[in-house]
């Protein structure tokens, strides 16, 4: 493993990163009306800090033109159709002068199975990397430079929706003693429940590691993606929504082909213990809307009966 040089983890350099939004102490409510839950920064011993904010402010921060980029990282299985369209990511990646690594892996026969080699991979280019990394999936394409995980001061970042639906196809990791936490726990649940999908099991392993110690993250609005929809609804947006800030001009293009290529690498099989996220119990998923790590958060107690 390479040593640690984290991206400046202080409080000052996550002050700084944040402009405008403010953190407070404490723990956010369930009620979001305030806004987006955007940093949390977990202190067992010393008390939490949060810090939430609307539309525009995360536009700006999104926005705000940084130096330094992670390395971005993916991987596709070979011989089957994501070959083509994770060099249509490398593509994108060179177009705007970003760093990559991208590989080629063996299939294992599922969708869900192949998920699972997602943190299994990143842990290692995590361990084997000079400084932080970004991982985007191979079917996705980028859009514009995503500064907002560039100098990135946080040890974790990932797009959250509705305070607890982390989605893995965005993940930034620190070259942190918190990232690589969260990285080997995430890879260790992964092996050990292969069929649970990679995104749960990416939440149970940054609530176990939050539980435990020190830890900061960026949440990202889901406004940085663009996922599939018709045309009539780009060009609206472009027109009334973007130029007034009403929505996020995406930053990363998610065409969410596991949808229509899950039947395809599976073979046709049918995995009827696969659990997502919509399995989620109420009290797991309330837990992590209020940062409540007095949950016993594990694979037993966070899946609805």
């Amino acid at each position: 493993m390479t040593g640690l040089v984290q991206v400046g983890n202080s409080a000052a350099a996550i002050e700084t990163f944040l402009g405008a939004i403010r953190l407070e102490t404490g723990a956010p409510s369930a009620d979001r009306r305030a806004g987006h839950v955007v940093a949390h920064l977990r202190r067992p011993q010393d008390g939490d800090q949060y810090a939430e904010a609307g539309l525009k402010d995360l536009i700006a921060l999104a926005e705000r033109r940084r130096e330094k980029p992670p390395l971005f990282v993916s991987y596709f299985t070979a011989d089957t159709p994501y070959e083509a369209l994770a060099e249509r990511l490398r593509l994108s990646l060179d177009r705007f002068g970003l760093p990559h690594r991208i590989e080629a892996i063996p299939s294992r026969g599922s969708w869900v199975a192949n998920t699972g080699l997602k943190a299994a991979f990143i842990e290692r280019v995590w361990q084997e990397s000079d400084g932080p990394i970004c991982w985007v999936d191979a079917d996705a394409e980028v859009l514009r430079t995503p500064y907002f995980v560039f100098d990135n001061p946080f040890d974790f970042s990932a797009v959250q929706r509705h305070g607890w639906y982390v989605m893995s196809g965005l993940i930034y990791l620190n070259k942190t003693e918190g990232a690589g936490a969260i990285v080997r726990r995430w890879n260790e649940l992964c092996r050990a429940n292969p069929h649970v999908w990679d995104q749960v099991l990416l939440t149970l392993a940054w609530f176990q590691t939050a539980r435990e110690r020190d830890l900061s993250t960026l949440w990202m609005n889901d406004g940085i993606f663009r996922f599939p929809r018709p045309w009539l609804r780009d060009l609206r947006d472009r027109v009334l929504y973007y130029p007034r800030q009403k929505k996020m001009r995406p930053f990363i293009d998610q065409k969410q082909a596991s949808r229509s290529l899950k039947a395809f690498v599976d073979g046709s099989k049918k995995r009827e213990n696969e659990r997502g996220s919509d399995d989620l119990s109420e009290g797991f998923m309330t837990a992590l809307k209020v940062y409540d790590f007095s949950f016993d958060a594990r694979i037993e107690t966070i899946f609805r009966a």
